[in-house]
């Protein structure tokens, strides 16, 4: 079982109240996964806006928020969703921002905003500054380096990603409606691949207005049985699966697939880092102030 990353990022009060409105019925259990937070916490706000009549509260199985109705589709989709957030923390790439929208279908999907810093991981971190290395030397281009390069020696890598599932092959379709993020598909397991393979398709040079088939062939897919996230190399005219382990690894992606580079903003301010990881500074600082363990262990101590 995966161990949950949770009790590690704040509550922004405006930021859960907008994903309950626009996720028409979402578990506590996704909220915690989705927010990063501190249950106790979390349950205390939900309780309050519940009590003010802002949400309605209902029970499936397990409890659930919603505002004027929900679906229980669109539930199951942002639970298996959030299980990517969760992935993408676990290697180094926080999330700013967190909204829930609809697809073109009426779909649920997530729109994040998530950032790491390279210059902190490559200096601090010997196994990142040892991938990056290697890394970099897989490069055959020195365009390449270079645009891997400011991955590594800057502050801020801030970029946004749209979340999406699939899983129900008889019932959905997924296709590419527009390049402006980096897209990540969720599925249950690898056997939806061969659904997603037979519709990929180089999309970088085509109008994707109209598009309700194609897939772009730099997809991002997330496998939830066995919490793995790649993308897809075609070699010998077969697509596999290249595992993403790291945040080395984010970049090494990025850089071989750049549909989405207009969206990556990149700073050497570390103001603007400490800006975009304020509700984990937040998080941290309540811990610091709220734990009974640490504070009883303080007084105890001898005056100097």
């Amino acid at each position: 079982m995966t161990t949950l990353i949770v009790n590690n990022r704040a509550i922004d009060s405006d930021e859960l109240v907008d994903i309950i409105i626009n996720s028409n019925g979402i578990y506590k259990s996704t909220l915690i996964k989705l927010l990063q937070c501190n249950r106790i916490s979390l349950e205390a706000r939900l309780k309050t806006l519940t009590r003010n009549k802002i949400i309605s509260k209902g029970k499936v199985n397990k409890p659930f928020y919603y505002v004027s109705s929900y679906d229980l589709k669109h539930m199951k989709d942002l639970d298996l969703q959030s299980m990517v957030v969760q992935y993408l923390v676990s290697i180094g790439l926080y999330t700013n921002k967190i909204q829930v929208i609809d697809s073109l279908d009426k779909n649920k999907q997530l729109y994040i905003s998530v950032y790491a810093s390279g210059k902190f991981n490559y200096k601090n971190v010997e196994t990142i500054k040892k991938l990056a290395n290697n890394r970099f030397n897989q490069f055959s281009s020195e365009e390449d380096r270079k645009y891997f390069s400011q991955f590594i020696i800057n502050e801020l890598t801030k970029f946004p990603i749209r979340v999406s599932s699939f899983s129900d092959m008889l019932q959905e379709k997924y296709y590419t409606t527009s390049l402006e993020t980096v897209d990540i598909l969720a599925i249950p397991n690898k056997e939806f691949i061969p659904a997603i393979q037979s519709n990929l398709a180089d999309v970088s040079f085509r109008n994707l207005e109209n598009n309700s088939t194609l897939i772009r062939n730099d997809i991002l897919i997330y496998l939830n049985d066995s919490n793995t996230l790649g993308y897809f190399v075609r070699e010998k005219n077969q697509y596999t699966l290249q595992a993403i382990y790291s945040v080395v690894d984010f970049f090494y992606y990025l850089t071989l697939h750049k549909n989405s580079k207009d969206a990556i903003y990149i700073s050497d301010n570390r103001k603007e880092y400490d800006n975009a990881d304020d509700l984990y500074f937040q998080s941290y600082l309540n811990k610091e102030k709220y734990n009974t363990v640490q504070i009883k262990q303080g007084k105890q101590k001898p005056q100097p």
